[in-house]
């Protein structure tokens, strides 16, 4: 068994070894990603711009202004609400 476990991590670090320098490897054979002229590449749109978003102290209408972040309303207590798949027997 000792000696199973023993070629079992030997498999291992040699496969993994193995995939390290393949990938590094593949990597360095790679072709290098196409480098931009210029500023302004032809062809693409602009990417979109979000509008800043307002403080968080003040809010966007004059309604909500008492009301805060969030609202939780408070929870009906009923049977139903303990653990329903306890079992009323022994």
């Amino acid at each position: 068994m000792k000696n199973f476990k023993t070629g079992l991590h030997v498999l291992l670090t040699f496969a993994s070894l193995l995939g390290f320098l393949g990938g590094w490897a593949t990597l360095a054979h790679s072709r290098k990603p196409i480098q931009p002229t210029d500023n302004s590449p032809q062809g693409l749109d602009p990417l979109p711009a979000l509008a800043p978003m307002p403080a968080i102290g003040t809010s966007s209408s004059s309604a909500n202004s008492n009301s805060g972040l969030f609202s939780i309303a408070p929870q009906q207590s009923t049977r139903r609400s303990r653990a329903f798949f306890a079992t009323s027997g022994s």
